[in-house]
């Protein structure tokens, strides 16, 4: 009672929501560390294109700022019609992307959707859908490389939190950072719908698409 929360949302109209969220939105970029003043070349390499029964995945990278890469797989529905809405698909903790997208802890493709992520991105291509699955910041290959010596379900979560903030930010803000590339990216291809974009996660995955979304 003593100290109300300062940015509670109390808004009675549009105009009062609005500005509310503008605030809040400067504010939130604010305890994230912020984010870089420019948006670097995506340089997008498509590494494999994999035709399965109900959709085609690809599996690329692009770099979200000079020198930080990110691994993302593309699952496009055969039955949509282009320009295809998307959802950008956010792994939980566990081994990285591989969980969301049909692979096994052997690098081999699987079909009864394993795990308590169930393969979600494979589950939005079945309902008609684009998903553009990234791997997480400090998940799976982007991992420290004392990390990826340990087990393949081990995230580097706590070192990369603990550079962060050793710099002045944090690794929230660098995940959400990955989530806004994606947009851009997904905005270069004509077979997806920039206007249409949904963001989905679990756990940690969870976590980044709330402040995403903010």
């Amino acid at each position: 009672d003593a100290a109300p929360r300062r940015l509670r949302f109390q808004a009675r109209s549009k105009k009062q929501a609005d500005a509310w969220q503008k605030k809040l939105r400067a504010k939130l970029v604010e305890l994230m560390g912020g984010f870089p003043a420019e948006r670097a070349p995506l340089k997008p390499v498509t590494l494999e294109t994999r035709e399965f029964s109900a959709y085609r995945r690809e599996k690329l990278v692009f770099d979200s700022r000079p020198g930080v890469s990110v691994l993302a797989y593309v699952l496009i529905p055969k039955s949509a019609r282009t320009p295809v809405p998307v959802v950008i698909c956010v792994p939980g903790h566990g081994r990285g992307v591989d969980d969301v997208v049909g692979i096994d802890d052997k690098g081999q493709d699987r079909a009864n959707k394993d795990g308590y992520q169930h393969d979600f991105a494979i589950q939005a291509a079945e309902a008609g859908l684009a998903a553009v699955a990234i791997e997480v910041m400090a998940f799976g290959c982007r991992r420290d490389p004392i990390t990826a010596k340990g087990a393949l379900t081990r995230s580097a979560c706590q070192p990369t939190a603990g550079s962060a903030m050793l710099v002045g930010q944090t690794m929230i803000g660098w995940r959400v950072w990955d989530v806004m590339r994606t947009i851009d990216y997904i905005a270069t291809r004509p077979d997806l719908d920039a206007s249409r974009i949904a963001c989905m996660g679990i756990s940690g995955g969870g976590m980044c698409t709330l402040f995403a979304a903010a």
